[in-house]
């Protein structure tokens, strides 16, 4: 992971994985819990670390439990190639920073319907889905 937006994402949709929770809700989460900030200062410090450390970071600072046996989110590989490119498209149109960039996807309506599996929403293009956001 060499930039920002693809750290952030990459953990929100990984995490949401494992955990078996919309990635719009672990953003949140992660937000709330002022954990967007330590990822960012965290790669900065390792920046040649891989996501399982990341996860093991999380796993450690966050309460989140669900382990689940069932995964109503599988998709989250394909999910994560699309929300990076959309996210780098809200930056760049908006001229946002990485974080300021995953909050305006992740606060969205449209999140919440790519995060579920079961909508087919991450089996959209990233046109489709940034044009749903930005006419929002």
């Amino acid at each position: 992971m060499t930039d920002a937006i693809s750290l952030l994402v990459s953990c929100t949709e990984y995490y949401a994985y494992l955990k078996n929770i919309a990635g719009n809700h672990v953003y949140l989460s992660l937000e709330k819990n002022e954990l967007v900030k330590t990822l960012l200062q965290t790669q900065a410090q390792f920046p040649s670390m891989d996501l399982d450390f990341y996860m093991g970071l999380l796993d450690g600072l966050l309460a989140m439990e669900s382990d689940a046996t069932e995964n109503a989110y599988a998709a989250y590989k394909a999910r994560t190639e699309l929300v990076i490119d959309v996210v780098n498209r809200i930056a760049k149109a908006h001229h946002m920073e990485a974080a300021e960039a995953c909050q305006m996807y992740y606060n969205s309506r449209v999140a919440e319907a790519v995060s579920e599996d079961r909508t087919g929403y991450y089996q959209k293009s990233a046109d489709e889905i940034f044009a749903l956001l930005e006419q929002a």
